[in-house]
């Protein structure tokens, strides 16, 4: 049976792949039974029939250059870290350019896996802060440390009245 893609003799005939390429052989029911002549070509420099068979050129369509697996560059790593020294603003494109970097299917492979971690990580940290933010404000509320905080807010006070009572006069 010949293959559609590769184009090689396959030797059995109720095979559902071929052994050379892997495409499928069943498409579209395609059988046939007559054999074509192939020129082999051996590795030496010498030309016809040899045992041992070089493989068939590769056509345009079977080259899939897939650009998400490419490694992203130098200048687009340096540009991306650059997005957030824009004054204002900066941070906030940053995070959204994060968001369109981690489910974007035109983002590389490697800097998609970046974009989702470093979300993973702000929201973590983020979590975190205001975990901390409310203990700090439940513990402001607790009269014990109210107290510690007023006599330390008290005596600093007294002392800042002082030093700028002395610059008065």
């Amino acid at each position: 049976m010949i293959c559609n893609s590769c184009g090689r003799d396959n030797q059995n005939q109720n095979a559902n792949f071929c052994e050379y390429c892997g495409a499928s052989l069943r498409e579209g029911n395609v059988h046939v039974h007559e054999t074509e002549t192939t020129n082999n070509y051996s590795y030496q420099s010498g030309t016809g029939n040899a045992s041992a068979e070089a493989p068939p050129p590769m056509s345009v369509q079977a080259i899939e250059i897939n650009d998400n697996k490419k490694p992203v560059s130098y200048l687009n790593w340096l540009g991306t870290y650059f997005i957030m020294l824009i004054p204002f603003v900066g941070g906030i494109v940053f995070f959204v350019m994060l968001i369109v970097w981690a489910t974007s299917s035109n983002t590389p492979e490697s800097k998609k896996n970046w974009a989702r971690a470093t979300l993973t990580f702000m929201i973590i940290m983020l979590v975190l802060a205001l975990i901390l933010v409310l203990i700090f404000a439940s513990l402001l509320r607790n009269p014990v440390f109210q107290d510690i905080f007023q006599d330390s807010f008290n005596s600093e006070f007294k002392r800042y009245n002082d030093i700028f009572r002395d610059f008065s006069y």
